[in-house]
């Protein structure tokens, strides 16, 4: 009898060794390689910012768009899936095009 979600007898999964942790996979690695990048950008960004003394409109525009290209780059070198990352996409689209948008009060 064969099981209807069963993966194919070809297909072999290779599971972490017992014990290891998700920071121990090259995913892992390569998340925390693309945060720490992201803190650094975000320290850049939160010091040109400063000495140009922008809108609060502008440095909001600044950060949430760092914030959502860090956020998907973090989502994809952690290894997720199509179908799992689908969702987050739509939404970090639907609110870098608000906010690309959106047209300030002059």
């Amino acid at each position: 009898m064969q099981v209807a979600n069963a993966p194919p007898p070809d297909t072999v999964v290779r599971a972490p060794p017992p014990g290891a942790g998700f920071l121990s996979t090259s995913e892992g690695e390569l998340a925390l390689v693309v945060i720490g990048l992201g803190i650094a950008v975000i320290i850049a960004l939160s010091v040109v910012l400063f000495k140009k003394e922008t809108s609060a409109e502008d440095s909001i525009r600044g950060y949430a768009l760092i914030l959502i290209i860090i956020g998907t780059m973090v989502l994809i070198c952690a290894g997720y899936s199509n179908d799992q990352i689908a969702p987050a996409m739509g939404l970090f689209g639907t609110v870098a095009g608000y906010l690309l948008g959106r047209k300030g009060s002059q």
